[in-house]
């Protein structure tokens, strides 16, 4: 476990199952949940335990986000981080829009650079986030992520086609915290 400033990161379990469902809404796509053909995932209550049983989860690629009280506010994780492949796909998911605005989310951010930057050594680190998740975006666009571009018509939800943004920070952009860090 991560003991940051505001919050606590860790190693996500199958007993966060529970909350992560609710993460699922189909009425709030996220971008993070959407397949690999740009499908929204809903999975059930046992795909999500037995997800976070995995041999990926148990290595630590897949975060929960508590805040001071213990409460569940988001998951975090460097989505297909490799080395070999010098980026990874940057994850953010909290409860709340406002959450992204919240001294936490400087906690996770400096986790998740830290870990791809720093001792992952990645060049890039990758996010995308659809048109209706604005706090996300504004979250990213403030700490130097830059657009590389938007896909139209990706998701059908709601009534309503999706645009998906992508977007990227590279380790050059990447302010150290101290001049021995990188």
């Amino acid at each position: 476990m991560i003991t940051a400033q505001h919050c606590f990161i860790r190693t996500a379990d199958p007993d966060d199952a529970l909350a992560l469902e609710r993460f699922y809404a189909p009425e709030k796509p996220r971008a993070a949940f959407l397949d690999r053909k740009r499908e929204l995932l809903v999975p059930t209550f046992d795909e999500l335990r037995e997800l976070l049983s995995a041999k990926e989860a148990k290595a630590g690629v897949f975060y929960t986000v508590e805040d001071r009280a213990g409460t569940i506010r988001g998951f975090c994780s460097l989505r297909g981080a490799h080395p070999e492949v010098s980026h990874a796909e940057f994850v953010v998911v909290f409860a709340d829009d406002a959450d992204y605005d919240a001294p936490f989310a400087d906690d996770v951010f400096e986790f998740l650079t830290d870990r791809a930057f720093v001792q992952l050594k990645l060049n890039k680190v990758l996010a995308q986030c659809l048109d209706s998740e604005a706090a996300f975006r504004a979250f990213l666009a403030a700490r130097g992520f830059q657009s590389d571009g938007v896909q139209r018509d990706v998701l059908f939800a709601g009534g309503r086609w999706r645009r998906l943004e992508s977007l990227s920070l590279f380790r050059s952009q990447f302010p150290p915290r101290n001049a021995g860090t990188r």
